[in-house]
């Protein structure tokens, strides 16, 4: 079983419940703290998929691969998304 109570998901965790604490108490900051949490979200993912890469060369895996695969189909879905929530607001 994988361990998921990592130091990394703790501070996640405690992120997004600040997040959702200054949405519901302050909702004019909402967006500039999302504009903080992107850089460093995609900083976290680029350590993980530094990390993964390092475990994929030692271990003779493909765990970076299939991470690489979730996160493209996952952006074609969003783009999709975007694309079909634009079109209602002409």
């Amino acid at each position: 079983m994988k361990k998921h109570k990592t130091p990394i998901n703790i501070v996640l965790l405690l992120w997004f419940l600040i997040y959702i604490l200054i949405s519901n108490t302050y909702p004019d900051y909402t967006m500039y703290y999302f504009y903080l949490s992107l850089p460093i979200i995609i900083l976290l993912l680029l350590f993980d998929l530094v990390k993964q890469k390092k475990e994929d060369k030692l271990n003779d895996t493909k765990t970076f691969q299939s991470a690489i695969y979730r996160m493209l189909i996952m952006s074609v879905v969003l783009i999709v998304f975007f694309f079909l929530t634009k079109e209602n607001y002409y």
